[in-house]
């Protein structure tokens, strides 16, 4: 049985999608610091980008909120 539909999961797609986020938002971190990917170990780019996706994640989390409220008519 062939295993290549299981790429197209879902949750592998989202999290694809958020790793690619996580690594534009790094890269354009590293640029704004004047920093370059080569200047860093695999270590740290693996933490910056983990640390880069639960942001992500997060700021997901927080626009549903903000969306549910804004069809219930509810704001904070």
């Amino acid at each position: 049985m062939n295993k290549d539909w299981t790429r197209f999961l879902p949750n592998r797609v989202v999290n694809r999608r958020i790793r690619a986020a996580a690594i534009k938002r790094v890269r354009k971190d590293l640029i704004l610091h004047g920093k370059s990917e080569t200047e860093l170990s695999k270590q740290d780019l693996e933490y910056l980008v983990a640390d880069a996706e639960s942001d992500v994640k997060n700021q997901i989390k927080t626009a549903g909120l903000v969306g549910v409220l804004a069809l219930f008519g509810l704001s904070f």
